[in-house]
């Protein structure tokens, strides 16, 4: 089935709903942007994803990153896609920060969704080399960034995340991985092994840039005394060149269940006592104390809503096939004609339900997604201080709504691109089951579920003694006050402002539980990620109806045989369906949240288990 993609939500979202004017505005953007230029930029990106990228998809996963003699292989063709991408300005140099000619992240996260959604398995070495370049821009000194960008942002050289460790996964700060003091400070022997390494070996470049966290010794114990090391797996000197192997090795290449374009290497450092690494910031201080993970942090919370963004993408790709397949099985009859003629499968009701359900989905998540890029860009290119330090809180809140209800929600609408195409989709004829093998992953990458939801309610709902959170709230009741009676739309204001109403409650018991932590703590985490969808859905909920609203106006406007017209009443359809259908999961789940049940603490761990 051919590539297909919904630019034109892409392009109303920056055209039409958000204010992108105001990014472009920026100081950083304003002399290489504008809006006439967006069109174009995804026209462009649209062509490339379906003739460049997409067509080494279905060939990664059939034929996977091998492991050979110590060597780990790409599958075809990834090398060359990798470098046309980023050397032709679709990859690290319009994502990064500080680069002259850079995107706005509003479009480049356009354009880069569509090219992820085109081949997810590339999609991460574009993503990780970003942020291990933003990484050396931010914290290397200028001797870092001439020795590795120049090589990084034009493809000859990969970026890698090295955090995890088969004794340390979401405990970073269990890692045994060591950093040894040489006599140049800033200049450290490495030994350790990290596992869960993506993109960390393979044919794609020359070179790979990893980003270690390591202990250096004296440092203090846990995540505090982490420091961060730039270890090339061929040493670069100072002048750019390629020096000897830097004693990286591959030991084995993980088996997964999807992305299998994609190498997830176990590495290990120092086995011979000859591997380096660049300390990136401040050494550590007098009490042992490192910024490593606080560095790290930066490259974690962009591959956080990437990760969301990416799972999103993924469905919305499964969807598109899934409605191209549903316009062309013949299948059934009619349910109020059962002896009439034959007809494609998107005339049956349910089918319909699945398409919309998917569409309703995939629009209002990315409307999230994109309101977090846009606080981001003003958070971190605005003139205005005050107006970036609120933006830079909501897209601090909408991070982990972002990782974690887009990456489990658009899981289970790629199951459902699935069920649309019946039987067929459950084989490899069509690429719709290969979405859901590569798309799990995404629940479990750069934290879990769990991590977020425990970060929004340990840490968003109460940073700055709670006031972000609070005017962010407070930001979703003006909208449902100013529109309450907006004409065709009524019902659903209403559903929404009981949703939120719900989601004022659930904070209140959040904050109840806090100020009782000595009996009601083990409540805390049991009901995070219920009150982190509680926050989600409201907000996804938020965006369809703010864009509803400006959809409704061009219906009224339109003349009946208007291009755009069915466009924009898909819209209001979206903000309707998803009002009226997912969003009274919020009472459900604030019930259950109120109710406070403990069985599962209660439940004795021998029950749990089957022996």
């Amino acid at each position: 089935m051919e590539f297909k993609y919904n630019v034109r939500d892409l392009e109303f979202i920056l055209k039409e709903w958000l204010p992108t004017e105001e990014v472009l505005a920026c100081d950083r953007f304003k002399d290489y942007y504008s809006m006439d230029d967006i069109g174009p930029i995804l026209t462009e990106a649209y062509k490339i994803a379906r003739e460049v990228v997409n067509p080494i998809n279905v060939e990664g996963d059939r034929n996977p990153v091998e492991f050979k003699d110590g060597k780990v292989i790409s599958p075809p063709g990834y090398k060359e896609v990798f470098k046309f991408l980023q050397e032709n300005g679709w990859g690290s140099s319009s994502e990064c920060i500080e680069v002259e000619g850079g995107m706005p992240l509003l479009l480049f996260k356009a354009v880069f969704e569509m090219l992820s959604a085109a081949c997810p398995a590339m999609g991460s070495n574009i993503k990780l080399t970003s942020g291990a370049a933003n990484l050396i821009i931010r914290f290397g000194t200028e001797e870092d960034k001439k020795r590795f960008l120049p090589k990084m942002l034009s493809g000859e050289w990969n970026g890698t995340m090295n955090l995890t460790e088969p004794s340390a996964g979401s405990d970073v700060g269990d890692a045994l991985t060591r950093a040894y003091p040489t006599d140049d400070p800033r200049l450290y022997k490495i030994k350790g092994t990290k596992m869960f390494i993506t993109a960390g070996d393979g044919t794609i470049t020359e070179n790979t840039i990893h980003m270690v966290l390591a202990r250096p010794v004296g440092g203090a114990p846990g995540s505090a005394g982490l420091g961060l090391y730039i270890v090339p797996k061929i040493w670069v000197n100072e002048d750019g060149s390629l020096g000897k192997p830097n004693d990286v090795t591959t030991i084995a290449i993980e088996h997964k269940m999807g992305l299998n374009g994609s190498a997830t290497c176990m590495l290990n450092y120092g086995e011979n006592d000859e591997c380096y690494g660049i300390m990136l910031g401040p050494p550590p201080d007098e009490k042992g104390r490192s910024k490593g993970l606080a560095m790290m942090f930066h490259m974690m919370n962009e591959s956080r809503i990437g990760t969301g963004h990416n799972a999103n993408s993924q469905a919305a790709a499964a969807y598109a096939l899934a409605s191209q397949y549903a316009l062309e099985r013949i299948q059934g009859r009619p349910f109020n004609d059962p002896n009439g003629d034959r007809v494609p499968i998107i005339k049956h009701a349910d089918v319909r339900r699945m398409l919309l359900d998917m569409k309703a989905h995939t629009e209002g998540i990315r409307a999230m997604i994109f309101k977090g890029f846009y606080n981001l860009d003003i958070a971190e290119n605005s003139s205005d201080k005050a107006k970036a330090e609120v933006c830079g809180d909501i897209a601090a809140i909408l991070t982990p709504l972002v990782k974690c209800y887009g990456s489990e929600a658009t899981a289970l609408m790629t199951a459902e691109a699935i069920q649309v195409l019946g039987g067929v989709g459950y084989t490899k004829e069509y690429p719709v089951e290969q979405y859901l093998r590569d798309s799990k992953v995404l629940t479990i990458w750069e934290g879990t579920s769990f991590i977020h939801g425990n970060d929004l309610v340990g840490r968003k709902m109460r940073m700055k003694g709670g006031q972000p959170f609070v005017k962010w709230m407070n930001s979703i009741k003006e909208f449902i006050d100013s529109n309450k009676d907006a004409a065709g739309l009524e019902k659903e204001m209403a559903i929404l402002d009981r949703a939120y109403q719900c989601m004022v409650e659930v904070k209140n018991l959040y904050d109840s539980w806090y100020a009782n932590k000595a009996e009601k703590g083990e409540l805390i985490p049991l009901y995070a990620i219920r009150a982190l969808f509680v926050c989600a859905q409201v907000q996804v909920a938020q965006c369809l109806l703010e864009q509803a609203l400006i959809a409704a106006k061009k219906v009224a406007e339109l003349p009946g045989d208007h291009y755009d017209l069915n466009f924009y009443k898909g819209k209001v359809a979206s903000a309707k369906y998803y009002a009226n259908n997912v969003l009274p999961n919020v009472f459900t789940l604030t019930e259950v949240i109120r109710n406070a049940d403990s069985s599962v603490l209660e439940c004795p761990e021998e029950a749990l288990v089957i022996n």
